[in-house]
């Protein structure tokens, strides 16, 4: 941010170790969407606890880890747009102890003004060790707009924040060269989500304008509103002369106004039909039109058992003649990999398996950086105080998906595999799987 920051916080440094009452300041500045200083802004402070939940031998470190804010303070911004917030050293993090984990747990804070009058907002969410200068918070001018089709227009996303001439960039070793190279903020890229009433309809990773969804993705859905979100990730050190060196981990997030949409018309002919394996004691819930993300083999704490299942099985009605896949919100074994391929066939009697489609979904993009992305964005989907999850760094696979085989079946089975693979991943965790004829 700002230069002239260093020398105060030098002054506040005592050069010793923090203790646990010492003051934290955190530097920041809020801008409207021209850019132009928002001053006597309110600030809204956040804090999630950290715990052993996302450890090894933990609950959620299988299901991801889902931070938990709860308000912790306010402040407002000064006639020049900066901010100055204040916690306690032992705010940010605690020294803990348990059987299996001895170490310090790092505390998740967020901060963010209030939302533009239009819907559009910012927020930062981040870790800290001691001082240090947020990334500014400038909410995006996306014009996000609905035409006919419908088609969405929206602007590119804002650029990744600068480095402040008070820190410096993470390092990591070039694969090809075997040299250090400096690991900057992650480029922001447009993200289209549709929302309906029950949960996440669609999510585009990656989308450029114009987008617009097929009959399919919108399927029978009403009430269904479309936003555009993107985000940066990233770490930035800070070593003033005097005070303790500090490690930014930030995720940046712009989210947009949201857009109604018309409904859809097209119901698919698996609706209501039964899975297997059946993973609750209720109607398959991957076929109930109900959008709830919901794990294919539920977790018994302490049981040692292999995540997922190989495949799903969904029963039609009938024999039909499929010509359209849709998949919502798929997470799998290989969402590490950069592609995967899924994989949908189908029988007559549940005997004889014929390819009704075999697809190669790119699950993220390469990244010789990745390592620091890893420390930036996982498990950081479930930051904003606006909106529900969205993952960036191995974010869910949604498919719409012709089907080049239109063979009558009745029985239909899903699985995944590497792209280039002859073994199957595990199918985690979706929300709906959608037949058409």
């Amino acid at each position: 941010m700002r230069a002239s920051f260093l020398p105060l916080l030098a002054l506040l440094a005592t050069g010793c170790e923090r203790m646990p009452e010492d003051p934290i300041f955190l530097y920041g500045q809020v801008k409207h969407p021209d850019g132009s200083p928002a001053s006597g802004t309110a600030l809204h402070v956040d804090r999630a606890l950290d715990s052993f939940d996302h450890l090894p031998g933990g609950s959620g470190y299988l299901e991801g880890r889902v931070w938990k804010y709860e308000p912790f303070s306010e402040g407002a911004t000064e006639a020049s747009g900066n901010f100055t917030l204040s916690v306690l050293s032992g705010d940010l993090s605690n020294e803990a102890a348990s059987e299996s984990y001895y170490g310090i747990l790092q505390h998740r804070f967020r901060v963010y003004p209030p939302l533009e009058a239009d819907g559009s907002g910012v927020f930062v969410a981040f870790i800290a060790d001691d001082d240090v200068e947020l990334p500014p918070l400038q909410p995006w001018a996306s014009g996000l707009t609905v035409g006919d089709g419908p088609s969405l227009t929206f602007a590119a996303a804002p650029p990744a924040p600068e480095l402040p001439p008070s820190a410096t960039l993470p390092m990591y070793l070039s694969e090809n060269t075997g040299e250090s190279v400096s690991a900057p903020p992650s480029t922001p890229e447009p993200v289209v989500q549709l929302v309906g009433r029950d949960g996440l309809i669609w999510q585009q990773v990656q989308a450029t304008s114009p987008w617009t969804p097929s009959p399919y993705v919108l399927e029978d859905f009403a009430g269904v509103e479309a936003q555009v979100r993107a985000a940066s990730g990233g770490q930035w050190y800070f070593e003033p002369l005097v005070a303790e060196p500090s490690t930014l981990t930030f995720r940046l997030e712009w989210r947009s106004p949201r857009v109604g949409l018309p409904g859809g018309a097209l119901r698919p002919v698996s609706r209501n039909a039964p899975c297997s394996p059946t993973p609750v004691d209720r109607p398959c819930p991957y076929t109930d039109g109900k959008l709830e993300a919901v794990l294919t083999r539920p977790m018994v704490e302490g049981a040692p058992q292999a995540p997922g299942v190989e495949s799903l099985t969904f029963t039609l009605d009938a024999p039909r003649r499929l010509r359209r896949l849709v998949v919502r919100n798929l997470e799998t074994t290989l969402d590490s990999d950069a592609r995967m391929r899924v994989v949908l066939e189908g029988s007559v009697d549940g005997g004889e398996w014929a390819t009704l489609g075999s697809f190669v979904h790119e699950n993220h993009a390469e990244d010789p950086s990745r390592i620091i992305l890893d420390f930036s964005l996982r498990d950081t989907g479930s930051d904003s105080p606006f909106d529900g999850k969205m993952e960036l760094l191995t974010p869910p696979a949604f498919l719409d998906v012709p089907l080049p085989q239109e063979l009558p079946v009745r029985y239909v089975r899903l699985s995944v595999a590497p792209e280039e693979g002859t073994w199957r991943g595990r199918l985690w965790k979706l929300s709906e799987v959608s037949l058409f004829e």
